[in-house]
């Protein structure tokens, strides 16, 4: 059985929620308005098993292909499936995948992607911020592309680069310059406040 559509008629939260709860079992392409592959997910019996998107799989790639506002996609019940133990359960993905989906589009509207990034010196907490921290080097890096390196090992998505950079502006390690607003905008007191 092959189903197809359009994303702007049917989204993908609502047919990963009937494919769930109909007990399907197949893969589901999403593709992007272009016709790209976008990512895949994996259902047994209604349980999301696997999920791929670039380089991100499982979770991750869930909650990125949840981004995907645009586009087409075709549910083909015949594909081979792992019948792996799962990913959590369909509901809670999606409860966390829209949660995070607020939590990126607030932050992208306070570090857009043409903003700069500057290393002022310390260290990484944790692995998010020592990916954040690696890619940008000593030197300064455009936001969008420090979050498309971060994306590249698939061990981290947009909402853990973005999180990560916060975290570092707000204990001093990096700043961010954000076009059209003083360099020291959201980060503290402003430097001539400082002397």
């Amino acid at each position: 059985m092959t189903l197809t559509g359009d994303l702007s008629e049917l989204p993908l939260s609502d047919l990963i929620e009937m494919t769930a709860l109909g007990g399907k079992t197949g893969r589901l392409l999403v593709s992007s308005p272009d016709g790209a592959l976008a990512g895949t997910l994996d259902f047994s019996n209604g349980r999301l098993v696997d999920a791929a998107c670039g380089e991100l799989v499982a979770e991750k790639a869930f909650y990125a292909l949840l981004a995907v506002e645009a586009g087409a996609f075709e549910f083909d019940g015949d594909a081979p499936v792992g019948g792996g133990e799962g990913l959590l359960p369909t509901r809670t993905l999606l409860m966390e995948g829209m949660r995070r989906l607020d939590v990126v589009e607030r932050l992208r509207r306070r570090l857009p992607a043409p903003a700069l990034v500057r290393f002022l010196g310390g260290e990484a907490e944790d692995e998010a911020e020592a990916s954040v921290l690696a890619y940008l080097g000593p030197g300064s890096r455009r936001l969008g592309d420090i979050v498309a390196g971060v994306l590249v090992g698939g061990d981290h998505d947009e909402y853990d680069a973005l999180q990560a950079v916060q975290r570092l502006a707000g204990r001093g390690v990096v700043r961010v310059e954000v076009p059209g607003e003083p360099p020291w905008a959201g980060e503290g007191p402003q430097p001539e406040l400082e002397r």
